[in-house]
């Protein structure tokens, strides 16, 4: 059986599983679903892709699309298909024939069963394929539905052509073709007319019906990829019945498209540069082209050809030989798996046929339960019979003891209502006695409530004046740290400043050209750090005020990265390198405060060059880190951050190393401005080539009640 055959039958089920559409939602769904859709096909060949549908299913009932909740569930059938786990596959097809029928879009029914025959098909089961099949098309029938029989015609060839009985196959294409053209004229019939026409190159007495095919081809095909399919047809026919000027003009026109069109099949490609080689007697270019067949009976076949027309009749009847050799073997193999197959079917009918003797066996079972059970009422219908004598008598004497009771009852009332009475006079003085305890009891109770709230009251107020204090003491000493960490942090860059500035002025200094530019840089070092200090401390100043305000827009998320590297690219250390890296494109946008979120990377950046001599400072940008949100990284091979000082260092004016310029609050900073923007900064414990710094931002910001709470968020103080 030709393989060539075999790879195209599990190729269909997918390509033409739909009809072609424009780019800009051809399904005709939600837009923001179809979105996702996209983004879910670009992983369709990876295991992602299965919860990444999972999540657009939910999405998609949740907004009540019924089509875009069918089309969610595709996918998963697809990638199980590619990977050819059975289990899975079963389960997901099942699913996507429940939903698409409950949902009304039988189309993806049809989709889900002719991908299950597909599988059955691939996996040697073309007998159980050729069943389902039957199936189908009594259910497509029933539905009347018509892409739903068109599928089936076209799935009933598939198999033909798999087990070899290519006449079937194609009658079944036939049929298929003139179902599509009276109901479907809107699917591109042009695959079904090229296999036609490869089916009829097979006889050589049929060419001109296979030229008609591929001509016919080329004119109804849909899409350009499938015309030059058509055309490539067209060549191969030529050429197989020797009009070999009108093959090499062809050839001459298809040639630049094959060579540029990486969607040509390499097969075609070979073939046809096989066919040229033959017509300039260049043999060995020729047997070249033709063992690059991937197909062993197809390169048996051309090779054969080859050397006949050369004359070399030894190596043609030695390929003869393995050609017959390959389509025994294959029909051998099919005949192998129909018996494996019709084995499998017949022990399943066995083992029905005893399941259904032992239902008869049980069924009997009961009916004799039945009966005992039956006769057991009978006798029990009796006793409950002489029970119901024995109830009447009794009740018989329970009226007879009752009517006793009545009038003793009538008895006792009258001395009830006798003592009653003098019950009551009892009771309304000793109500007046309980009466004026009550109320002597509530102002009581309301003196004590008053008292115990009064108590309350003030221990609450000597504990406020207590934190009152506690935190006046607090700012105290605060405000004295940020005085003495201020006076020394600027102190430090001043001098510097002054000193290099006087060193370059002083009339009588002799400086070569070298030292001059190492000052300028230490004075331009110490300027970038002093003008540091003073925006970490009007930063910190907005944000004590409640004045530190988020501009959000839509920005570059690559351009906001490249932004800060720039920034501390003069800073560089020799010996250490900046890399950036990211798993975004560039067009890929974010809506965020594009300065804030640069803010926070120049700090990240400027740690790193704090205390990293050699090696590299890597920035990056992710999407797979955290499924969902996207993550800015910086990460450098200095010596980290110890493990018990983790927790400390995005506290306000804490230094790791207080022999290190800074004031300890950007790190700090960092922190404010993740909050305000619904993300998290974080450092990264698991990271040990040095230390890593994480900046996780949503995704969706531009939600409304996202914007709603970060505006509410810019008014309220720190």
């Amino acid at each position: 059986m030709n393989r060539h055959i075999k790879l195209i039958i599990v190729l269909l089920g997918v390509v033409y599983a739909f009809p072609a559409g424009a780019q800009n939602n051809p399904y005709k769904i939600n837009d923001e679903l179809y979105a996702k859709y996209r983004r879910v096909m670009k992983y369709r060949t990876d295991s992602c892709c299965v919860p990444m549908s999972d999540s657009l299913y939910e999405d998609a009932v949740r907004l009540g699309d019924k089509k875009a909740a069918c089309i969610a569930l595709t996918t998963p059938v697809t990638y199980y298909f590619s990977v050819n786990d059975s289990l899975l596959f079963d389960k997901a097809v099942r699913r996507l024939q429940v939903v698409s029928r409950r949902n009304g879009y039988l189309q993806y029914y049809y989709f889900a069963c002719n991908d299950y025959i597909t599988f059955m098909i691939r996996n040697g089961y073309s007998l159980k394929a050729l069943q389902l099949a039957g199936q189908m098309r009594e259910q497509a029938l029933a539905d009347d539905h018509d892409y739903g029989f068109y599928t089936c015609i076209r799935a009933q060839g598939n198999i033909y052509f798999s087990r070899g009985d290519n006449g079937r196959g194609a009658a079944c294409y036939r049929e298929a073709y003139k179902f599509q053209q009276k109901h479907l004229p809107e699917q591109d019939p042009s695959s079904l007319l090229r296999y036609l026409s490869s089916y009829y190159q097979t006889f050589n007495d049929s060419l001109d019906l296979a030229m008609d095919y591929a001509l016919k081809a080329e004119k109804e095909a849909k899409i350009y990829d499938s015309r030059i399919s058509a055309r490539i047809e067209q060549c191969k026919i030529l050429f197989n019945m020797e009009k070999y000027d009108e093959f090499l003009k062809l050839y001459d026109e298809l040639k630049k498209i094959m060579d540029e069109n990486g969607r040509v099949k390499q097969e075609d490609i070979f073939k046809l540069r096989s066919y040229r080689a033959i017509l300039e007697k260049d043999w060995d270019r020729a047997c070249y082209w033709a063992s690059q067949l991937g197909v062993a009976d197809n390169r048996a076949g051309l090779l054969m050809r080859i050397f006949a027309q050369k004359g070399d009749y030894c190596k043609a009847l030695f390929y003869s030989k393995q050609l017959r050799h390959y389509k025994d073997s294959v029909n051998n193999l099919l005949h192998s798996s129909d018996l494996a197959e019709m084995t499998v079917q017949l022990d399943q009918e066995r083992i029905r046929r005893e399941a259904r003797d032992l239902e008869l066996k049980n069924t009997s079972l009961i009916l004799k339960n039945t009966q005992l059970e039956l006769d057991q009422a009978k006798n029990q219908a009796t006793i409950e019979k002489a029970h119901a004598e024995n109830s009447r008598l009794t009740l018989e004497n329970s009226r007879l003891e009752l009517e006793r009771m009545n009038g003793e009852l009538e008895r006792q009332k009258a001395i009830q209502k006798e003592e009653q009475m003098k019950s009551e006079a009892r009771i309304a003085i000793l109500g007046v006695t309980l009466m004026s305890l009550f109320v002597i009891s509530c102002l009581l109770a309301v003196y004590l409530y008053r008292r115990r709230k009064l108590l309350v009251v003030l221990k609450e107020s000597n504990e406020e004046l207590i934190v009152a204090r506690d935190k006046a003491e607090q700012s105290d000493r605060m405000k004295t740290q940020f005085i003495q960490n201020m006076s020394h942090e600027i102190r430090t860059p001043l001098n510097a400043i002054v000193g290099f500035s006087q060193l370059l002025t002083a009339p009588g200094m002799q400086l070569g050209d070298e030292d001059k530019a190492e000052f300028s840089r230490l004075i331009q070092q110490n300027s970038d750090l002093l003008t540091t200090l003073v925006n970490d401390v009007l930063d910190l100043a907005s944000l004590e005020s409640g004045k530190y305000t988020m501009h959000l827009a839509s920005c570059r998320c690559n351009d906001v990265c490249r932004a800060a590297l720039a920034s501390v690219h003069h800073r560089e250390i020799p010996g250490v390198e900046l890399k950036f890296t990211s798993e975004v494109s560039d067009d890929f946008t974010l809506f965020t405060d594009g300065k804030r979120l640069q803010q926070v990377l120049i700090n990240f950046l400027t740690n790193a060059e704090k205390y990293t001599s050699a090696g590299e400072i890597h920035v990056h940008c992710s999407l797979s880190e955290i499924p969902g949100k996207i993550t800015f990284s910086v990460a450098d091979t200095g010596p980290g951050v110890p493990t018990d000082k983790v927790d400390l260092i995005f506290e306000r004016f804490y230094k790791l190393d207080d022999y290190k310029q800074g004031t300890g609050l950007g790190l700090n900073i960092c922190s404010a401005i993740a909050e305000r923007l619904h993300g998290e900064v974080r450092y990264d414990k698991s990271y040990t080539h040095g230390a890593r710094f994480v900046f996780i931002h949503p995704l969706d910001l531009k939600a409304p009640q996202v914007v709603e709470s970060l505006e509410m968020g810019v008014k309220r103080s720190v």
